[in-house]
């Protein structure tokens, strides 16, 4: 099992000052490009992590315009907050998701590790911390989806100069990870593909199990055969 390390009081009282005060740090992807920039053109190994929020279209219908961008904002700074705190990069925000990446091309298993504890303390984090916020100022509280893949991505420099152009990432565990996330149900587990779970510690894998639905049909294409999917809750955590 994963040992937990939020503060979930502390969390809290930053969402109620966020709520009342606005957003409280930079939402910046700039530490996450200048670590692109060093990889520019060439392939290198990461854990991808998707957060995203359940039920946002009906989010987006029930809450004015001005409450909706607060909530994305609060749920943005503390899903980046998490990211950073276990050695992760915000590589982009796509509306209601943040989408991070931990750098594996010397450790893939701490990497691994590193992702899905961060995966884990932002479930925590939303029923924890976040959502009481959330609820005493009469706003709705959010349900999340997480998932998360290892994998070589190539990084692309879309233009000649290294500082100002725009970088981006492609690669197989992006889509996989991004795909997993209409099979995950919200605010209990973090979805994982075959590859992040195969490179986790043993002690790890017990709070581990495989997904076997017949709706996921995604295959390796390296093998060619069916990309697994696993789930991670510990038996004692509640739902």
């Amino acid at each position: 099992m994963l040992s937990p390390t939020v503060d979930l009081k502390q969390i809290q009282a930053r969402a109620e000052r966020t709520i009342e005060k606005g957003v409280q740090i930079d939402l910046s992807t700039t530490l996450c490009k200048r670590y692109l920039r060093r990889h520019a053109n060439q392939k290198t190994s990461v854990v991808v992590l998707y957060v995203d929020i359940d039920g946002s279209t009906k989010l987006t219908q029930s809450v004015p315009s001005t409450q909706l961008a607060l909530i994305l904002q609060l749920f943005s700074q503390e899903m980046s907050l998490l990211v950073s705190n276990y050695g992760g990069y915000v590589l982009k925000y796509v509306g209601d998701a943040v989408i991070a990446l931990f750098p594996a091309e010397h450790n893939v298993e701490q990497a691994c590790k590193n992702a899905l504890e961060c995966g884990w303390t932002m479930l925590e984090a939303i029923s924890g911390g976040i959502n009481p916020a959330l609820k005493s100022h009469g706003l709705p509280e959010l349900g999340v989806k997480v998932s998360m893949d290892y994998g070589e991505v190539l990084v692309v420099l879309y233009g000649k100069s290294l500082e100002n152009s725009h970088i981006d990432i492609i690669g197989s565990n992006i889509s996989m990870a991004a795909k997993m996330l209409a099979f995950a149900p919200s605010g209990s587990i973090v979805m994982m593909g075959m590859r992040a779970h195969d490179n986790l510690g043993e002690a790890v894998k017990k709070g581990i199990q495989e997904i076997h639905d017949p709706d996921w049909s995604y295959t390796d294409e390296k093998t060619g055969w069916r990309y697994r999917l696993y789930y991670y809750h510990p038996p004692s955590s509640p739902s």
